[in-house]
């Protein structure tokens, strides 16, 4: 019988880390096959709605290596788009409105001890924040990003699969996957498919609990769930994305928006619920009080991200086996981090350069 073909990488998970890994890869040379046990995005990944966003949490603080993560995420999602078809992400802006004289000083306070790129990050009063956006509740002022991406991130990661495809990627979906280590090389088995691989990546997101192999690194589970509404036009007549007590995301001028999202640290199941909807809700009516009153809910999605104890990624070698590889914990900044830290990877596996510090796996 024919020797089984030997890949240099094989990836198990093709959300926003597997994909953007396989694409890292496979443009520094390697072989790369993506191993997907549902559909693409299925996980958290798969989200209806996303923003890239550099000012994170309440303070509205610099995302960590920001100005590089923007640049890969932003050239990809052009790349990606450029061979596609239909829209899945618009460069709209995004508005952070204070919604309180507590909320106000902190993140004046945060804005002008940071230093931003020109034209990335904008202070605003409340005078200024209304004329923008007359219905949205604000106290004192806040931020206006003219580089704020609103991202369909399902549909992204779709169009995202096809374009690896016609590069040359191997994806399948759909299948369940065995592996052992046979004479130096992984031994992968799926019902469609037979092949060995130098090395095994994990970037299989909540599913990484499954493994026993990562057991020491202290990944938490957070459930998260959004709600995709409809409102009268005369209500959405604005084009940006908003910030502030979690997201509302504008793509397109449609009637229709997602509002997200809840932070569920203890959850029974993956199911979205009432509850879920309440706290949706409850959150809009902070920031946009006419439009909680009358918008539908008509669609609601949960997931599951996965987070450190010092929210920051997990990216490296099984200290134990140097062909075993853990790509995770993106948190909710998946598409800040994803495509920045793929390609910091591959450089480091092909050039033995240094990873950074922040996301080393042996900091556990």
């Amino acid at each position: 019988m024919k020797s089984p073909q030997i890949k240099d990488f094989c990836i198990l998970g093709a959300g926003i880390a597997g994909l953007s890994l396989a694409d890292a890869l496979q443009t520094t040379g390697y072989t790369v096959t993506v191993i997907e046990k549902n559909d693409i995005a299925s996980g958290a990944s798969g989200t209806p709605g996303a923003l890239v966003n550099p000012a994170t949490g309440r303070r509205a603080t610099k995302s960590w290596k920001a100005e590089q993560c923007y640049r890969a995420i932003r050239q990809n999602l052009e790349k990606v788009q450029a061979f596609g078809e239909e829209l899945f992400f618009q460069n709209n802006g995004l508005l952070r409105p204070a919604l309180s004289e507590k909320m106000v000083k902190k993140m004046r306070n945060q804005f002008d001890k940071t230093s931003w790129p020109e034209g990335w990050c904008l202070w605003q009063t409340e005078t200024e924040i209304n004329n923008r956006h007359p219905t949205v509740n604000c106290v004192g002022g806040g931020l206006w990003l003219p580089i704020g991406l609103t991202v369909d991130v399902d549909k992204y990661l779709q169009a995202y699969a096809n374009y690896l495809t016609a590069q040359g990627v191997h994806i399948q979906t759909h299948c369940e996957v065995e592996f052992h280590r046979k004479n130096q090389c992984w031994k992968i088995n799926t019902a469609y498919h037979r092949f060995r691989s130098k090395n095994l990546i994990f970037a299989t997101g909540y599913s990484t609990n499954d493994f026993k192999r990562w057991d020491f690194v202290p990944l938490e589970d957070v459930k998260g769930q959004v709600g995709i509404f409809q409102a009268p036009k005369s209500l959405l007549n604005f084009d940006h994305s908003i910030s502030s007590l979690g997201y509302l995301a504008r793509l397109g001028k449609s009637n229709k928006f997602i509002q997200g999202s809840t932070y569920e640290h203890d959850f029974e199941d993956l199911h979205t619920d009432k509850e879920g909807e309440k706290y949706l809700r409850k959150r809009m009516a902070h920031t946009l009080p006419a439009l909680a009153k009358k918008a539908q809910l008509i669609d609601q999605w949960a997931g599951v991200r996965m987070m450190t104890p010092d929210k920051k990624p997990v990216v490296g070698q099984h200290p134990n086996d140097s062909s075993l590889h853990l790509f995770t914990a993106l948190g909710s900044k998946g598409l800040m981090y994803g495509k920045f830290l793929a390609e910091h990877y591959a450089d480091h596996l092909k050039n033995k350069t240094n990873l950074f510090s922040e996301i080393l796996i042996s900091r556990f």
